[in-house]
């Protein structure tokens, strides 16, 4: 028992067709992708029992199967510390994705107090990316502030607080300030069960020119391929946050999101949530909140319309924060 495993599938082209995605998914077909990061708690027979539900449907004829994982860096974080990679602002321009702090393939690991810093003689902070989880699960960033990006331009840069193809991961009372995309889940399939709890996005911005002087608001977001059952919950949105059909935009990443819930969120920003399948949006403060289906554009293919209530009246929502009313109750059921 407590083998590292992952539950994935195939992306052939029934599964691409099943969601509509003919025109906008490639770059993953045919290979087999890791969706759910576990591990086996009992084997009893032919049933297997892993510590985490899976999240969707795992279907036979996309070859669903357990592979077995190994090489996981476990328990290690990083803490009490101001960070930096600020360059020449021409220079920043020309690399793509120049993240600060990287987690890659980890476990149970954590990020705290972790704050960036303008070095003397800039203004900037960050050449682009400030943290990036990458292909790792039960991580947790918290009480952590990054933000003023140089290259917020086009190639994936200016992605403060990024989550890729990873499983239960938890940002918490952190904030994001001066990004292309504050807070963002990534690239690829297989994103699920993340939260991002008290989080404060603010003065996103996406550059359209390498002067920076223009640029359209720049949401935090789903941005690639289908990220299932994560939530945001009682966090500020001053920009705004995006759960959409992407279509062919980087990459083709289609479908972003589905499954996933925003609960009690605020903000000067908007929120659209145009999810596959079923979306949820439950109580909010200020921020617009966009679910009408028109077919068009970024709702394109995305009925039916996501389910929202408590629009304006976040403030008398109960409970306040569904993520620690769930903690709570999974505390006390444990004593």
């Amino acid at each position: 028992m407590g083998q590292e495993v992952a539950l994935g599938w195939v992306i052939t082209d029934e599964f691409v067709e099943e969601h509509g995605m003919s025109d906008y998914w490639t770059v993953f077909n045919g290979q087999w992708v890791p969706f759910f990061r576990r591990q086996i708690t009992t084997i009893a027979g032919n049933q297997i029992s892993l510590d985490v539900p899976s999240r969707y449907s795992s279907k036979l004829r996309d070859l669903a199967s357990l592979r077995i994982e190994s090489g996981y860096i476990s328990e290690c974080g990083i803490q009490d510390i101001a960070v930096s990679n600020t360059i020449e602002r021409s220079d920043a321009l020309l690399f793509d994705r120049a993240h600060a702090i990287q987690f890659e393939g980890v476990k149970d690991c954590w990020m705290k107090n972790v704050h960036s810093f303008a070095p003397d003689g800039y203004t900037e902070h960050l050449q682009s990316g400030g943290v990036k989880i990458l292909s790792s699960k039960r991580v947790t960033v918290t009480d952590s502030r990054m933000e003023h990006s140089q290259n917020r331009g086009a190639g994936g840069n200016g992605y403060l607080f990024e989550i890729s193809q990873s499983s239960e991961i938890l940002i918490q009372d952190s904030v994001g300030v001066a990004g292309r995309h504050n807070f963002i889940q990534n690239w690829g399939f297989g994103t699920s069960g993340c939260v991002f709890l008290r989080t404060d996005s603010r003065d996103g911005v996406a550059h359209i020119d390498d002067s920076g002087d223009f640029g359209s608001v720049g949401y935090s977001e789903f941005h690639h391929s289908l990220a299932m059952a994560n939530l945001i919950d009682s966090s500020t949105a001053d920009d705004g946050w995006k759960a959409v059909n992407r279509l062919f935009y980087s990459s083709g990443s289609g479908h972003s999101a589905t499954e996933n819930v925003f609960w009690n969120i605020k903000g000067q920003g908007d929120l659209y949530s145009y999810q596959y399948g079923h979306g949820y949006v439950i109580g909010s403060t200020d921020i617009g909140v966009h679910t009408e289906v028109t077919n068009v554009y970024e709702n394109f293919g995305t009925a039916p319309e996501d389910f929202s209530e408590g629009i304006g009246e976040g403030t008398s929502l109960i409970p306040q924060s569904l993520y620690e009313d769930q903690l709570s109750r999974r505390l006390a059921d444990s004593d």
